[in-house]
């Protein structure tokens, strides 16, 4: 896996606490747009427009590429934390999910230290890049690698 795949998959993992409140921000911005002002003061109106606002906006979050990106991307995350093994998802939490100012460790050497994974830090590494390869195959990143590459 490239570097920069890599880093993304764990800028993911580092949002992955804040996924509900993206989720919401975002359909904050979609159901309040910002207008801009009509300066076009005359003009008629057409007479036949179909004007739902309510299904519109239904059509608006549901079609919206942000949204869908999130859900994907949360249930991609979701799907491979319930299949990863107990280091791993011990990993996660310590360094990932927990908030910068909660979090007591700042490395897979600090947890290995202090006895919260039981395997050695270049196994718990080797289990974490599994984990984040896992993690961008379910979301196809892999593929863009390769179309990249010209393969």
């Amino acid at each position: 896996m490239k570097k920069e795949t890599k880093r993304y998959v764990k800028s993911l993992l580092y949002d992955y606490g804040r996924y509900d409140d993206y989720v919401a921000r975002r359909r904050y911005q979609l159901q309040h747009p910002l207008q801009q002002i009509d300066e076009n003061v005359g003009g008629g109106r057409a007479k036949n427009k179909f004007t739902n606002p309510v299904l519109t906006m239904l059509i608006t979050i549901d079609e919206d590429e942000r949204l869908n990106n999130l859900r994907i991307q949360h249930e991609a995350i979701r799907e491979c934390y319930d299949e990863a093994n107990v280091t791993v998802k011990t990993i996660c939490e310590e360094l990932y999910f927990k908030k910068k100012s909660l979090r007591r460790y700042g490395s897979i050497e600090a947890l290995s230290r202090a006895h919260k994974i039981n395997t050695s830090s270049s196994n718990a590494y080797r289990m974490l890049d599994e984990f984040l390869e896992n993690i961008a195959n379910t979301l196809h990143l892999g593929l863009m690698e390769d179309f990249k590459d010209g393969k």
